[in-house]
């Protein structure tokens, strides 16, 4: 089996896992919004909700970055990639929390409620609510430095690398001039808005997604190690060790937990 393959795969059963993991917070909720709608929500406000929540959006956002890599459509791949990888750091946060214990960082506590707090319905309700500061990435990266502690990783490299690869994919999200220099075919010297025609483009970011599923499969699998879902957590972490061992992952160095 070519590694393309594997990763596809491995893809393919991340469904399997998020819905095992959300099955202790089912059924849903069914709540009525005025008189002519209905909003579905968990029935438990917790931090496994969150995770959960988080792990839908970061499966579909790879699911929906490969298939766009494989279309060519390679700004809006990245862009997808950097969601991805914001929700794979917030369950990593809430994660290194609930693993600690104690006294949770006053920055994950403040998320895990944002998350849950109700929106404006209506731009006058917008206008006249008070305006939330809602919690920074880079300061629920800290989480990550806290879980290098102990071990042979160097928390402030893996900060610095992490600050990098956002930057990168910050690029896709706002346009960067860089960005739309990227999709010039100078085969055609015409800008290429349907899809990217050169192969090793394609590839060039079918391999980011796959490098940025790595995040993905261990967010997948600290959220089974706290919510103690053992079968969940055993067989991601089997698939874990075997991307460890497969190009790209290998080549690039990535590592997840033990």
């Amino acid at each position: 089996m070519s590694d393309s393959n594997f990763g596809r795969q491995l893809i393919d059963r991340l469904d399997g896992w998020v819905n095992n993991l959300a099955a202790p917070l089912m059924p849903l909720r069914v709540v009525p919004e005025g008189d002519k709608y209905l909003r579905l929500e968990f029935r438990l406000h917790i931090p496994h909700a969150v995770m959960v929540g988080k792990l839908v959006r970061a499966v579909s956002g790879t699911r929906a970055a490969l298939a766009l890599a494989d279309l060519g459509y390679v700004a809006e791949c990245g862009a997808l990639l950097r969601m991805v990888s914001d929700f794979c750091t917030e369950v990593s946060a809430i994660a290194e929390m609930l693993n600690r214990g104690g006294e949770p960082p006053r920055a994950v506590r403040d998320f895990v409620n944002q998350y849950f707090a109700p929106k404006a319905r209506t731009p006058e309700e917008y206008a006249a609510a008070e305006r939330t500061r809602y919690v920074s990435r880079n300061e629920l990266m800290k989480a990550e430095s806290r879980m290098a502690e102990g071990t042979d990783v160097n928390g402030e490299h893996l900060r610095i690398v992490h600050d990098f690869l956002n930057m990168t994919y910050d690029a896709y999200v706002h346009g960067a001039y860089e960005t739309t220099m990227e999709l010039f075919d100078r085969t055609t010297g015409a800008f290429a808005m349907h899809g990217h025609p050169d192969e090793g483009k394609r590839q060039e970011f079918l391999e980011a997604v796959f490098l940025k599923l790595h995040e993905v499969v261990v967010a997948i699998e600290l959220t089974a190690a706290v919510t103690a879902h053992a079968d969940v957590f055993s067989e991601v972490r089997e698939a874990r060790h075997a991307m460890d061992a497969s190009e790209p992952w290998k080549r690039s160095g990535v590592e997840g937990s033990a």
